[in-house]
C-alpha cells in the first residue's frame, strides 16, 4: 500500500547575493514626491459652425419624407392594377400585361415609375445625408445633427417601405 508524501514545507525567500548584484532597496513611500494631478489639455480650437451636420440632417429628412410621400402615392395608385392580379383563376398574383385594358396599362406604368422614383429619391438624399453625417460627426461640426442624420438615413428605408405598404392597403381598401 502506498502512502501519500508529506506536504511541502513553507517557501523560504532566497538568500541575498553577495556578488555586488543585489537589487537596490526601494525608497520609502513617504520620501517619494507626489505625482501631479492629471489636467486634460485645454481645447483652444475655435467653435465651429454646426452647419455641416444640419445640412446632413436636412438631406436625410428630405430623403425619408420625400420618399415616403411618393411611395404612399404609388401605393394608392396600385389599387387600380391590383384587381387584375387574380384574373382567369391565376393565384400567383402575376399580372399578364396582354390582358390589361389600355387605361390600366398606363396606371401600371405610373405605379412602377412612382415606386422607382420613391426609392431613388430616398437612396440619393439618404446616401448624401449618411455620408455627410459621418463627416460632420467626425469633424465635430454639428455632431448631434450628424448622428441623427446617420440614424435617419439608415432607418429611413423601413419608413419608405411602410409608407408604400400603407398606401397600397388604403388604396385596396377603398377600391
Amino acid at each position: 500500500m502506498s502512502t501519500t508524501p508529506p506536504p511541502p514545507g513553507p517557501y523560504d525567500a532566497p538568500a541575498p547575493r553577495n556578488d555586488g548584484y543585489a537589487a537596490p532597496a526601494a525608497p520609502a513611500a513617504h520620501d517619494a514626491p507626489a505625482a501631479p494631478a492629471y489636467v486634460p489639455p485645454a481645447d483652444n480650437r475655435p467653435v465651429r459652425s454646426n452647419r455641416l451636420g444640419l445640412i446632413a440632417f436636412v438631406a436625410s429628412l428630405v430623403a425619408v419624407v420625400g420618399g415616403s410621400i411618393i411611395a404612399f402615392i404609388a401605393g394608392l395608385q396600385s389599387a387600380g392594377v391590383a384587381q387584375y392580379a387574380q384574373q382567369n383563376g391565376d393565384t400567383t398574383g402575376q399580372i399578364d400585361p396582354n390582358t390589361l385594358p389600355p387605361g390600366v396599362e398606363q396606371s401600371a406604368i405610373l405605379v412602377g415609375v412612382l415606386t422607382v422614383v420613391a426609392f431613388a429619391v430616398y437612396a440619393i438624399f439618404g446616401l448624401w445625408g449618411f455620408i455627410q453625417g459621418i463627416v460632420a460627426a467626425i469633424k465635430r461640426r454639428g455632431r448631434g445633427y450628424g448622428i441623427a442624420a446617420i440614424i435617419l438615413a439608415v432607418l429611413g428605408g423601413i419608413v419608405v417601405s411602410v409608407a408604400l405598404a400603407i398606401g397600397a392597403g388604403i388604396g385596396l381598401g377603398s377600391a
